[in-house]
């Protein structure tokens, strides 16, 4: 949430005296480890927000749009790939990058940020498993490994996150810009169970999109294999309870990944066709303007782990230089790189392995079909479904309860302080009683002589009684101010002169 980044902001101005990097960053070490604490915690809450983190996330699988209230049905795809891979959602994770020298102070801030990053990307696996809509399938994906960047930045291990980042924006393009040359080729059909068979119609489009799920499931020496599983290693490497959590969440992510991955490949491309018959006559391959970028994005997506690896997250690399802060307490990366045992190096490449594999034989055997259709049809199987096809029913809970309730404050708002004490108070207040008080000063405007008289020996009075206060009493025992006695006496005055105006109006 904004409103958290900037009072995030705020306490660091009054922390701090200053929100200039240098200043903050300087000075952090000598302050008050709540007061960090407090601080970073506020900033990952605006993090949690833009980078689409548990439970601020619902905006990301809503933000393409729907095909039906778009009049250029292809538009929303690039501009999808471009927020899911490279703009927006990074922003919030840059931001946590940025602050490594404040963060790295408070260790609770660090342990909040790891559980909140393994919890959003095992949370956000799971719902990918059922989704049908092709591209947020993807987009699941997409919250899913910003939750491994945000921990790994939670581990201190801010250069991988980086890298990771990088990494991804590469074959979550390449996936998009996929699904958008899939979506443009089958008549605007989103939905995986109404395809099937394309691998015949669009073989480059296949060929693509299954380099960028390979990648997006670490496939050893992809580019996504160079990031993702070090984040998997250096959690167990922190041998801490967040360590631990985030390896179990993390290599359980990984199996649940290439499961809806292979998914996806296999009802959009690999099973029996299950769309119109219009649909694949008119099916056909993209145009040259998406060929070329889907095949430079597999090009990156497969080789740019390799070569830049050493360069962001090689021992010793000094890349990032000072930008990047880790506290010594905090490295870890020689212990993952070489002290680690091999099964817990290859954890995370058996379970990918063996969720694709069982998505491939679900999706393409009698048997499979038949177990997923007696899951389902089971109660359990039912509630399950439904609470992962419906998000964990985060959306439900915001909608019933907490816009519902947020509308009704703000009915109340409007109707009791807008319209009610600040219109009573402030304009229609105002103008209402200079209304009222000039009415009233007319009334005084008689036509009666003998009032008019009354009129000047009151004001005569209280002039002669002002004029003569400080010879009459003595100053010890009254005192009026100068300015006070002025204003009295111009009022006084002001109701000679109306009087004697009014009389001469009168008379004459």
């Amino acid at each position: 949430m904004d409103m958290g980044l900037s009072i995030g902001f705020f306490a660091l101005f009054a922390l701090f005296g200053s929100i200039d990097y240098a200043t903050v960053f300087s000075l952090a070490p000598f302050m008050n480890e709540t007061a960090i604490t407090i601080i970073g915690l506020l900033l990952l809450t605006g993090a949690m927000a833009k980078s689409a983190q548990i439970p601020l996330h619902s905006w990301l699988p809503g933000s393409m749009e729907v095909k039906r209230f778009s009049v250029n049905k292809n538009l929303p795809t690039p501009v999808s790939a471009l927020i899911h891979a490279a703009t927006l959602v990074t922003a919030g994770l840059y931001l946590l990058v940025r602050s490594s020298p404040v963060l790295e102070y408070s260790s609770t801030a660090l342990l909040v940020i790891t559980l909140v990053g393994a919890s959003t990307a095992f949370f956000a696996a799971t719902c990918g498993l059922v989704q049908n809509d092709l591209k947020r399938i993807i987009a699941f994906s997409t919250i899913s490994q910003l939750g491994y960047m945000v921990m790994a930045v939670g581990l201190s291990q801010y250069n991988v996150a980086l890298m990771h980042v990088v990494n991804h924006a590469f074959f979550k393009a390449l996936l998009f810009l996929g699904a958008g040359a899939v979506i443009h080729s089958f008549s605007d059909q989103q939905d995986v169970r109404k395809m099937g068979g394309l691998i015949q119609f669009l073989p480059f489009t296949y060929t693509a999109m299954l380099v960028g799920s390979l990648s997006l499931l670490a496939t050893p020496w992809l580019t996504g294999f160079y990031s993702k599983d070090l984040i998997i290693e250096l959690a167990y490497a922190q041998y801490s309870f967040s360590g631990t959590y985030a390896f179990i969440l993390g290599s359980l992510t990984a199996g649940l990944t290439a499961f809806y991955s292979f998914r996806l490949i296999s009802l959009v491309f690999l099973t029996v066709p299950n769309g119109t018959k219009s649909a694949y006559l008119h099916s056909h391959e993209a145009s040259t303007a998406v060929i070329i970028p889907l095949f430079i994005l597999a090009l990156f997506s497969i080789f740019f782990g390799y070569v830049f690896s050493d360069l962001f997250v090689g021992v010793g690399s000094d890349f990032f230089g000072n930008a990047i802060f880790t506290h010594p307490r905090n490295i870890s990366i020689i212990e993952a790189e070489f002290s680690l045992p091999l099964i817990i190096k290859l954890l995370p490449a058996f379970l990918s392995l063996i969720g694709a594999s069982l998505a491939v034989f679900i999706y393409h055997s009698k048997n499979g079909s038949q177990f997923i259709i007696g899951l389902t049809d089971t109660a359990l199987g039912k509630k399950v479904y439904t609470f992962l096809n419906g998000k964990y029913l985060f959306d439900v809970v915001y909608n019933n309860y907490l816009i519902a309730g947020g509308l009704n404050i703000g009915y109340l708002i409007s109707k009791l302080l807008d319209r009610g004490v600040i219109e009573l108070i402030g304009p229609y207040g105002l103008s209402n009683t200079l209304t009222n008080t000039g009415v009233n000063f007319s009334k005084l405007d008689t036509g009666v002589i003998t009032t008019y008289s009354l009129y000047i020996t009151i004001g005569l009075l209280s002039l002669i009684f002002l004029v003569f206060t400080p010879i009459l009493l003595d100053n010890s025992i009254i005192i009026i101010k100068e300015e006070m006695r002025l204003v009295i006496i111009y009022l006084a005055a002001l109701v000679l002169v109306s009087s004697n105006s009014f009389l001469n109006k009168k008379e004459n």
